[in-house]
């Protein structure tokens, strides 16, 4: 079962779902920092992203922030995410 998950974070999935590369990789870093304590974003890097992908990751954080996610929402994004970190390696 596949759960819904909110705009932005479904924007970001479908971005790097479309172009998973080394100009989108520090997308990749917001989404993993959100759901998972032993990933680290660093802000510095953000500035690499396009713009409008660094406003896509802006509200990323905004949204994990303010609104966050339910368990069942950082579960399905971590399992979204996670074969496309382990393609880096």
């Amino acid at each position: 079962m596949t759960l819904f998950l909110p705009s932005p974070i479904s924007d970001a999935i479908a971005v790097l779902d479309t172009d998973l590369s080394e100009a989108t990789s520090p997308l990749l870093d917001v989404l993993a920092s959100i759901v998972h304590p032993d990933m680290v974003c660093s802000l510095f890097a953000l500035a690499t992203l396009e713009l409008k992908l660094k406003y896509l990751a802006s509200r990323c954080i905004d949204y994990a922030l303010v609104t966050g996610l339910t368990t069942e929402q950082s579960a399905e994004l971590y399992r979204l995410i996670e074969p496309k970190i382990a393609a880096r390696f």
